[in-house]
């Protein structure tokens, strides 16, 4: 529940790939789909099939036009959602819908111009695909208006491309993630205040073992959806239950076996990456191969491009990922042979990740802002690949008590390194405390929230002096905006953000929101706190 809203189905009930199902089929068809079985408990048995679900709602706001103007949070800004009942839809009640998803009529405002005109509704919706990363919806509208989706794992918190006012529409959900449920309003404004809303539930299918992963400019893809995975490293297979509850979906190494017995493990709840050095690899689930760990640890300063290649060959399909370690980074000690072989390590991946762990390799207590600065020194030397940060997640070389990590800095550091432009985040090591995989499964469920906005180039952003450290992205007219305090300290800061100009931010959790004027705005964070916010499109 989020402020009182039925969420989606949880995104770690993953169990197995679901048989190919009709987007119609009933429940009957998929009782064992994984996530299906939730959908179906939160929703009834028509909601059990991976497709799209018609749902009710007792006003007629469009949930759109709630969210786009200024309100406390995206909690109260919704109405809470709930299945039609087939056998008796309430036609009474203004938005709801019946089995066919053929809405009620919405009158129009009783204080505008429009009294006279008809109703604005919105017809047909259908998916047209559904596939377990993305989803095209189309539908139509009483007359030529403007009409777009909004769609979130919880809430909406993505929107749809902008199209021309017309009576036929078509739109593409970017960015899912499979096997999950998704809130979806269809949304339709008049020129002259009319609204309609309808609303939704997705959900999609689970892996089918053909996917194809690639890196294209700096996000890593797959099917051609952008995909950002959370990742672990070595892990054995009594480990996959809680690393699969905590919302892993890519497993960087087999520590208690081969490449193919973990695939056959996996089973297609998530995909693998296996080493480059190894035997060649092949079979469903299969995302890549890795580089040898921490590589730049064992190489001369003198390594040439050529020498790099040839010791990176790899047979196996999918993108090549690279883990350095920290000593790129222009505040961390130099290796001795010195900093000019990380072009040449950099030019034979394809997705570029480090360790730095302030708290577990430094062992400083408060150094959490080198986390968005070497993530930052990343993304540049990495010219235009993805990137990815692994998080320190429990004790390994400082024993000092107060340098643990925790849920707290688990949090902190992940978003300091998303802020900073990782397009992946892994864990280390692989087994956490039950606290800390409680947090990793809520940034998770965060960030699937936000792929697609997440994946986008960095906007100008910036706070002052502070320990505040800011990044920002924008969507299709949206605009979402990172905040963490840096510091085990409280902080209040100015936040510069000029693509924002005069807009009113929701907070991701619910909780509140900000006005922004000139683009900025003032915010206080307590020790270690993150703020993500999200600016609505100003307009259909």
């Amino acid at each position: 529940m989020v402020g009182g809203l039925a969420v989606g189905v949880s995104a770690w009930t993953r169990q197995g790939p679901p048989a190919p199902t009709a987007l119609s089929a009933a429940a009957t068809a998929a009782a064992s789909a994984p996530g299906v079985r939730d959908a179906a408990a939160r929703y009834g048995p028509d909601a059990a099939a991976p497709g799209i679900y018609p749902l009710q709602t007792p006003s007629p706001q469009a949930s759109f036009e709630s969210v786009r103007t200024p309100a406390n949070s995206f909690a109260s800004a919704l109405i809470p959602f709930s299945l039609s009942d087939p056998g008796a839809p309430d036609s009474a009640l203004p938005g709801v819908w019946t089995p066919l998803g053929e809405p009620t009529s919405t009158p129009p405002p009783a204080t505008t111009d429009a009294t006279q005109a008809p109703p604005l509704t919105i017809s047909d919706v259908q998916a047209v695909s559904v596939s377990s990363f993305s989803a095209t919806v189309s539908w139509r509208t009483s007359e030529p208006v403007g009409s777009r989706v909004s769609y979130g794992v919880d809430v909406p918190t993505l929107w749809t491309a902008p199209a021309p006012p017309s009576i036929d529409h078509v739109a593409t959900l970017t960015g899912l993630t499979f096997d999950t449920a998704y809130h979806v309003s269809v949304d339709a404004r008049a020129d002259d205040g009319r609204r309609a809303s309808a609303p939704f539930l997705l959900n999609t299918p689970g892996l089918t073992g053909a996917e194809r992963t690639t890196a294209e400019g700096d996000v890593i893809r797959v099917d051609g959806q952008p995909f950002f995975p959370t990742i672990v490293w070595n892990a054995c297979t009594e480990g996959y239950p809680t690393h699969l509850a905590a919302g892993i979906d890519l497993f960087m190494g087999n520590g208690c076996g081969t490449a193919r017995e973990q695939l056959a493990q996996l089973q297609g709840r998530a995909f693998s990456v296996t080493s480059a050095r190894g035997p060649a690899a092949s079979g469903p689930g299969l995302a890549g191969t890795f580089l040898p760990d921490e590589w730049d640890l064992n190489l001369p300063g003198s390594l040439s491009s050529s020498e790099a290649a040839h010791m990176a060959s790899a047979s196996s399909p999918g993108p090549r990922f690279l883990t350095l370690t920290n000593h790129f980074y222009s505040q961390a000690s130099p290796l001795p042979q010195g900093r000019a072989l990380y072009p040449a390590l950099v030019a034979n991946a394809e997705v570029v990740g480090f360790d730095l762990y302030p708290l577990q390799s430094w062992c400083r207590y408060d150094s959490f802002g080198d986390v968005f600065a070497s993530q930052q020194e990343l993304t540049r030397l990495a010219s235009g690949k993805p990137t990815f940060q692994w998080i320190e997640a429990r004790r390994m070389d400082c024993r000092d008590p107060r340098l643990d990590p925790t849920p707290e800095t688990v949090r902190a550091e992940t978003w300091l390194a998303i802020a900073g432009g990782a397009h992946a985040i892994g864990y280390f090591p692989n087994d956490w405390s039950p606290e800390v995989a409680a947090e990793i499964a809520r940034e998770k469920r965060e960030i699937e929230s936000l792929v697609p906005a997440l994946t986008q180039p960095a906007l100008d952003a910036h706070a002052g002096g502070s320990s505040l450290r800011v990044g920002a992205r924008e969507l299709n007219g949206a605009v979402y905006v990172i905040v963490v305090n840096a510091s085990r300290t409280a902080a209040s800061d100015t936040v510069v953000v000029p693509a924002l100009g005069n807009r009113t931010l929701l907070t991701l959790d619910g909780t509140g929101s900000v006005a922004a004027s000139a683009g900025s705005f003032t915010d206080s964070l307590g020790p270690l706190e993150v703020h993500v916010y999200v600016a609505p499109p100003t307009a259909l």
